[in-house]
């Protein structure tokens, strides 16, 4: 495929990201470049020459003008939120703005008989997202799910108005109503963030608890652009060892932290 030189229309740069941004927007899909100047969707190098899903390098300088992909290293892009937007107002129909930061997907729940399938946003939080596009993995974000969980059962969140349920004396309000749960819970995550060590709590506080977007919590700490990956893995890897999540042997990296005790002879 030899690519055109002339500049794309306005419907054809559309027309051409309905059909481009839809597959690329599937984990671990990627934009690729092509020895002919073109690019193509793949997981990987080995698999751009059998890909048929095939674009110009116009089309593609005009989704990047357009903010809609994103370098993600040397001839390779990958859907920026911009283009999930546009991807959502395109096929979205009259819920498409709403829908353009939602991520459905299919969850079970319950055991037993009342196991049973839900839809939920897998975009509500940043470490949902990094999932979805397969920036981490399933141990890693169940890792951080759970320090989630105990942050928001630990009632850390600042609350918005008057809590009602503190005990009032003398027109003043005396000490703090916790429940018992809430007491473990925040015995919990004091403990993980702990065994995470201050260096790395903190990204995990920003990240997992008060839903701070990646690019932003890299950007505050001055750190170049992508590497908050790399140390939110650490920090997500170190946080799944404390809670002895069982972590799975990946090909060319170790994922194995904690092993099943075996039973007493």
């Amino acid at each position: 495929m030899t690519p055109s030189k002339a500049k794309p229309t306005e419907q054809e740069v559309e027309r051409e990201a309905r059909r481009i941004l839809r597959k690329l927007g599937r984990p671990r899909q990627a934009l690729l470049a092509r020895h002919d100047g073109g690019f193509a969707v793949a997981r990987g190098s080995s698999a751009v020459a059998a890909s048929r899903l095939i674009v110009t390098g116009e089309i593609v300088a005009a989704f990047c003008v357009r903010g809609w992909i994103v370098p993600d290293g040397p001839g390779r892009y990958v859907i920026a939120e911009a283009g999930a937007a546009f991807l959502a107002r395109s096929f979205g129909g009259a819920d498409g703005f709403a829908a353009q930061h939602r991520l459905m997907e299919e969850k079970e729940i319950g055991a037993g008989k009342s196991l049973r399938q839900v839809c939920v946003n897998a975009g509500e939080s940043p470490l949902a997202r990094l999932k979805f596009r397969g920036l981490v993995d399933a141990t890693e974000f169940a890792a951080g799910e759970k320090l989630r969980r105990d942050f928001t059962l630990a009632q850390l969140t600042p609350r918005m108005g008057v809590d009602l349920n503190r005990v009032v004396v003398g027109g003043g309000v005396r000490g703090e109503n916790v429940s018992d749960i809430a007491l473990a819970a925040r015995q919990r995550f004091n403990n993980a963030l702990a065994a995470v060590g201050p260096e790395l709590s903190d990204l995990l506080f920003d990240v997992c608890c008060h839903l701070m977007a990646l690019e932003s919590a890299e950007a505050a700490r001055g750190w170049a652009k992508r590497s908050g990956r790399v140390v939110l893995r650490i920090a997500l890897g170190r946080l799944a060892m404390h809670y002895g999540l069982n972590m799975t042997v990946g090909q060319g990296d170790i994922r194995a932290w904690t092993a099943p005790a075996q039973a007493a002879v």
